[in-house]
């Protein structure tokens, strides 16, 4: 009797799995310009739903002004 073929699914990894692989191996600092702080970030929680919460009024204002056609220009 032959042997029985086993197949092993293959994972194909997602675009955020290849970025937390990236970023646990510290490759991500090779990818961020030198301005970028590489320390003295916040980590509670208290703090990361703040600026989140401004990001996202950051985004909206933007949105209103384009809408208006008065986009901010650099």
């Amino acid at each position: 009797m032959p042997a029985a073929h086993v197949i092993t699914p293959t994972l194909t990894p997602t675009p955020q799995s290849q970025l937390d692989a990236l970023i646990r191996a510290g490759g991500f600092w090779g990818l961020a310009p030198d301005w970028v702080p590489r320390g003295g970030y916040a980590c509670d929680r208290g703090t990361l739903v703040a600026a989140l919460a401004a990001l996202r009024q950051l985004a909206q204002n933007e949105a209103i002004r384009l809408r208006r056609g008065r986009a901010h220009v650099h």
